[in-house]
């Protein structure tokens, strides 16, 4: 009786070999496949997740990326969000996030914090550049200025008695009728006037997203969102220079006029405040 029941013993052992073996190949297949869906690398999985915020002028999105994935990780996840393309995106959290390979812990993003993001989307830079191509700027001003009016503003009353107080002596120097980039490093501007005549200085605060407009007594904080259109007019008395408003609150109802700004920065500074759809 023995030697007949152990072969069905030996048959039951090797049904159950097989299950185990079968069940070791499916589960690498069963990770691989989680892993494509996650789109999250293996040693990413068991790291720990932060939430924070990204914000872009008045767009913002919510993310959640392990505290080990890079600062490119990030601008890929930020084009997914935004369309914002990575070789277009400055974000900045404590400082500039320069450093592409580094972890989000390595650079302190954690739980609840705020990233910033200034950048460009392909559709600003193609309605731009084809905005440019279009405008002819016309006399008395060019393609950045504000559309040219019946009546040169600069000659208005409030506006030439602060101009005919001369360029401050601590102006940076003007060139007209061209614009160039505003360096990154470019964060103040001395010697200009407001609309009392009174000295001004101005500071941008990329870190917080704030323009600061400091006088002897007084600093205005302006968020970047608060400014909703910057228009400009040069000043023929002085080549270089420009008479600059920034449109302020829903609608640009309140303006904070500036004397003097440098003429070739105009573009510059609507894109640093604004974006590229403030040239559009």
């Amino acid at each position: 009786m023995a030697d007949v029941a152990a072969p069905e013993v030996d048959s039951k052992a090797a049904e159950t070999a097989a299950v185990v073996q079968e069940s070791s190949k499916a589960a690498p297949q069963a990770e691989a496949a989680e892993q494509k869906d996650t789109g999250t690398a293996p040693e990413q999985q068991d790291t720990p997740q932060v939430t924070f915020k990204v914000q872009y002028g008045k767009s913002s999105a919510e993310l959640k990326r392990p505290a080990s994935s890079t600062v490119a990780d990030l601008k890929a996840e930020v084009e997914k969000a935004l369309a914002i393309p990575p070789s277009k995106q400055k974000l900045m959290y404590k400082g500039l996030l320069k450093d592409d390979a580094a972890t989000l812990q390595k650079v302190g993003i954690k739980n609840g914090a705020k990233v910033l993001l200034i950048g460009s989307s392909e559709a600003d830079i193609a309605a731009a550049k084809a905005s440019a191509a279009s405008s002819s700027g016309g006399a008395g001003g060019m393609a950045w200025d504000a559309p040219k009016q019946d009546e040169d503003i600069t000659k208005q009353p409030q506006h030439a008695k602060v101009i005919a107080k001369g360029v401050p002596e601590e102006a940076m120097p003007g060139i007209a009728e061209r614009q160039v980039p505003l360096p990154d490093s470019l964060l103040n501007f001395n010697g200009l006037y407001n609309s009392q005549g009174s000295k001004v200085r101005l500071t941008f605060k990329p870190e917080s997203q704030q323009l600061w407009i400091a006088s002897t007594t007084t600093t205005q904080k302006l968020p970047y969102g608060s400014i909703g259109k910057i228009e400009s007019w040069p000043i023929a008395e002085h080549p270089g220079y420009s008479v600059v408003s920034l449109g302020l609150g829903a609608g640009s109802s309140s303006r904070y006029w500036l004397y003097f700004f440098p003429s070739q920065y105009v573009s510059g500074i609507k894109i640093r405040l604004i974006g590229l759809r403030a040239l559009i």
